[in-house]
C-alpha cells in the first residue's frame, strides 16, 4: 500500500476523508519508526528495514525516500 502512494503522498479523491486521515496517520507513525531504526543502525539495508517493519522492499524504499526529503 505504501508503494502505491505517489510522491505527492495523495490518495485518490474518491477515498473518504476519514480513511485518508487514518492512512496518513499510519504512514507518519511508520515513517517515525523507520527513522528510529535507521538512527540506531544507519547502514541497515532496505531489505532488513522492510523485514522489521513488515513491509515490502518497495514500501521500505518509499519510507527511505520520504526520510531523505524530511531528515529532521
Amino acid at each position: 500500500m505504501v508503494s502505491a502512494v505517489g510522491e505527492k503522498e495523495s490518495l485518490p479523491e474518491e477515498v473518504p476523508e476519514d480513511l485518508k486521515y487514518l492512512f496518513e496517520e499510519w504512514l507518519d507513525e511508520l515513517t517515525e519508526e523507520a527513522r528510529k531504526i535507521l538512527s540506531q543502525e544507519p547502514g541497515l539495508s532496505v531489505a532488513e528495514l522492510a523485514r522489521r517493519l513488515h513491509l515490502s522492499p518497495e514500501g521500505a524504499s518509499y519510507l527511505c525516500r520520504r526520510l531523505k526529503r524530511d531528515p529532521r
